[in-house]
């Protein structure tokens, strides 16, 4: 038995994004030093846009028939998605087609993303609301920024659920996805009748890629920095991805962690 992680990434044409990235791969060669590990992109855009820069792009496929021909024999493909979208779905058919003409491999375990079920969205809502130690919770808003899925229905209940139960647990936090320009126009509303001046803006990202640097930073009209005050309210937007902070990061790692329990069984 050879065994191999791959850490699946929706990925970016935006450097800046590698931070969270990095932090994953650094827990991994640290807590796991014998097994080779290599990373890849899921999002068919962000191939593209690489593709068209000139830069190399590892894709799941592509990657997988490299760690073939390496030797790997039970693999670990390690999402690092926040909800099982499309993205997600995707792997687990390639998992299921697992011997191939390009690759074969003995056995392959899907590691889960952030999110998957009430207990997730339960305790993850908790350390979102504590993530932010300079926000005062009765005097300054919270707006989580997800992306939010259009092509998952699994998905798109993951956000319905985590709304609710983020806003349900501190009246001064909200949470909009970045797919419809409406939330954020509502959310700001909400803020300004509340009376409220600061608001912090916190993705629900992996990394800070183009949404966090320009959708939800950027200093264009429509970013949500800008709409936030253009209502009077200070936007304090915070400029990182989750996979940057070691309270989120360390659970993909427990997730990565029961994966390689299954690969061992």
């Amino acid at each position: 038995m050879k065994k191999g992680i791959l850490l699946a990434a929706h990925g970016s044409s935006n450097s800046a994004a590698n931070s969270a990235l990095d932090n994953i791969l650094n827990k991994v060669a640290a807590e796991y030093p014998n097994i080779p590990a290599k990373k890849a992109y899921t999002s068919d855009h962000i191939l593209r846009a690489l593709s068209k820069q000139g830069k190399h792009s590892p894709s799941i496929k592509g990657t997988l028939k490299e760690m073939s021909a390496e030797g790997i024999t039970h693999i670990v493909i390690q999402s690092l998605h926040v909800i099982p979208g499309s993205e997600f779905e995707n792997i687990t058919l390639i998992i299921n087609d697992i011997n191939c003409e390009d690759y074969t491999f003995t056995k392959a375990i899907p590691g889960q993303p952030l999110l998957t079920n009430i207990q997730e969205i339960d305790e993850v809502s908790d350390v979102i609301l504590t993530a932010l130690p300079e926000r005062h919770p009765e005097k300054d808003a919270l707006i989580l920024v997800a992306h939010g899925s259009r092509h998952s229905e699994n998905g798109s209940n993951i956000y319905k659920h985590f709304k609710y139960a983020l806003e349900s647990k501190d009246k001064n936090a909200y949470m909009g996805r970045l797919n419809s320009q409406d939330d954020i126009e509502k959310i700001a509303a909400k803020i300004e009748a509340s009376g409220q001046k600061r608001a912090f803006l916190l993705p629900l990202l992996f990394g800070a890629g183009n949404h966090v640097q320009k959708d939800m930073a950027g200093d264009h009209d429509e970013s949500w920095k800008n709409i936030v005050t253009s209502k009077g309210i200070e936007a304090i937007p915070v400029v990182r991805g989750i996979g940057e902070f070691d309270i989120f990061a360390d659970r993909w790692m427990d997730n990565l962690r029961n994966a390689i329990k299954k690969l061992d069984g």
